[in-house]
């Protein structure tokens, strides 16, 4: 890699990379999967990236243009028109794999193949445990919905084979160095998609076990510089050395540290405590504590790392599935209850966050500013929501029952949400989970979850740049789905006839410029319904110790653990 610039005390140095040691990461919980094509929790998606590998993907970099740029990882360049990759209906993408792409697998060591390509995209659809992320590549590419389909009730004795032996018509092998796709329509955000670790590729072992499953963790293949050698849910995961990676055919990451250590079920303040006198390198799951920030922040201590990475979060989640909330004058009497000031004191102020009054940030690029429920400096106008829940029938007020992680910065940003809903009437009633739970429970799908009206969550996007996609097809979309469906991402269980419209639309036009203006008129529509409560515009933001050199951001909350040193590792 070469000298690689870094920042010390607000300045810029140059340091030469020292490559061993291990990163030992700290924090309270666990990853939601380690298996890529169901892994979406902020903290897995950072370590992820150091066991998988993509056809296509993205350098770390504190440039913004840089980090959004697509680039070859497992093919040896960017299909595009000019070179042939890209035919001239935009529809058709041809893929030639790098060489030395070789396997760590339960059986052994072995070479990557285009086939392994297909069937990672095959696993997307499985029918006992689809991926969150399956609503892109099913509005994307070409036969994948009937694939779903073909697949869906087969007995259980039966499905490694029909999941092997049944073709997708959008996606081809062509030996074992090329793959071809078929989109449905051109989209100039589909390399974007086969970017992010949903389209990582897949040996033939991951067919014998179920998704996400103990036993498929016991299976977990490695195609990246590192492998997961020791997993224990809630304590320990462990990475090591892939001796399979070969470095030469990695233009992404470096690997400098010998392994990747995170220790887990410990309080904030003892991860914390650990991190500011080196016991540790780096926080994992949680954030520096509040009541530290500020001294951080005023030294410009440079072991407070601050990137504005483009996060809605928090956010208010409304459950459409609870009878309140089919009112919008109470979903709308909620855009002026919340004190967005007081939650942005919690999360830091105003160097760490930005007030939101709306879903795409500024850092995407189909980004207008559009401000519908705006107050004054952020405060919210509670007198304004009390007669708006008069109007709805409740002049005497209502109780909402609100669910969020119990870990972190999250208590203080629900007592900070209650307190603001106190004045306008609105008693909360406050239920703190695990993160897990939090979706398991809560925002699953499933006809059994617990009840709730509001939740504090947060998204970010899956890639820079060009991606409100990102932002607005998992959480608003319900083209197709039945009550008793998956919702996927779609939490709050929200249904528009105009946002499914404006959606497809703009997933479905060829024209970039146009795409954006459709996404802009979705993201006003969905405002519009009150769909969520838009809190901050939070920024990236990490604490480690002083011996972590070159910290990077990466659409992960914790940075890139792939391309960091330690000094003196």
């Amino acid at each position: 890699m070469g000298e690689t610039t870094t920042r010390a005390a607000g300045s810029t140095e140059y340091r030469t990379p020292r490559r061993g040691g291990t990163l030992t990461m700290v924090g309270a919980g666990d990853v939601d999967h380690l298996d890529p094509a169901l892994a979406y929790h902020t903290a897995t998606r950072g370590i992820v990236r150091g066991y998988t590998r993509q056809l296509v993907g993205y350098v770390a970099s504190r440039d913004r243009a840089a980090a959004g740029k697509i680039l070859p990882d497992l093919a040896i360049e960017v299909p595009t028109q000019a070179n042939g990759g890209i035919d001239a209906s935009g529809t058709r993408y041809r893929f030639t794999l790098a060489e030395d792409l070789r396997w760590h697998t339960s059986s052994g060591i072995r070479p990557l193949v285009a086939g392994d390509v297909v069937r990672g995209i095959k696993r997307l659809a499985h029918p006992l445990a689809s991926s969150p992320g399956l609503a892109y590549y099913l509005s994307t590419i070409d036969g994948l919905l009937e694939f779903r389909d073909a697949v869906a009730d087969t007995p259980l004795d039966a499905l490694a084979d029909r999941l092997e032996h049944t073709e997708i018509r959008g996606v081809r092998a062509v030996g074992d160095r090329e793959i071809i796709f078929t989109t449905r329509h051109p989209a100039s955000d589909f390399l974007n998609m086969l970017a992010v670790p949903f389209a990582t590729p897949a040996p033939i072992e991951y067919l014998d076990v179920v998704p996400g499953s103990p036993e498929f963790n016991r299976v977990l293949a490695s195609n990246g510089p590192y492998r997961v050698v020791n997993y224990v849910p809630g304590e320990r995961i462990l990475l090591e050395r892939n001796p399979a990676w070969e470095p030469r055919s990695d233009r992404l990451r470096a690997a400098y540290v010998d392994a990747i250590d995170i220790r887990e079920g410990l309080s904030e303040r003892a991860a914390h405590d650990m991190v500011a006198t080196g016991a540790a390198d780096m926080l994992w799951d949680i954030q520096p504590l509040t009541e530290e920030l500020p001294d951080l922040l005023e030294t410009r201590d440079p072991r407070l790392e601050v990137y504005p990475a483009g996060l809605f979060s928090p956010y208010i989640l409304i459950n459409f599935a609870s009878p309140v909330m089919a009112s919008r004058e109470v979903r709308v009497a909620l855009q002026y209850a919340v004190d967005k000031a007081a939650v942005s004191r919690v999360w830091g102020g105003p160097r760490l966050n930005d007030i939101a009054d709306q879903i795409l940030p500024p850092l995407c690029t189909a980004h207008r500013e559009y401000r519908p429920y705006a107050t004054e400096g952020g405060r919210g106008d509670p007198e304004r929501a009390r007669r708006l829940l008069a109007d709805a029938g409740y002049p005497d007020g209502l109780t909402l029952r609100l669910v969020f992680r119990d870990r972190d910065i999250h208590p203080e940003t629900a007592e900070a949400v209650r307190a603001a809903m106190a004045r306008a009437g609105v008693r909360v009633e406050l239920v703190g989970v695990s993160i897990n739970e939090l979706f398991a429970d809560y925002f699953s799908s499933s006809a059994t979850r617990k009840s709730w009206d509001i939740a504090l969550t947060g998204w970010e996007p899956d890639w820079y740049g060009n991606n409100a996609r990102t932002y607005l097809q998992p959480l608003f979309d319900s083209r197709g789905v039945a009550e008793n469906d998956d919702w996927g991402a779609n939490f709050g269980r929200y249904r528009s006839a105009e946002v499914n419209k404006l959606l497809d639309a703009a997933l479905t036009s060829a024209d970039e410029t146009r795409a954006r203006e459709l996404f802009r008129r979705m993201e006003a529509e969905v405002l519009r319904d009150a769909a969520v409560v838009p809190v901050l515009f939070a920024h990236q933001y990490w604490f480690h110790a002083t011996t972590v050199r070159n910290w990077l951001p990466y659409p992960v909350l914790n940075g890139d653990p792939t391309n960091l040193w330690l000094e003196g590792g």
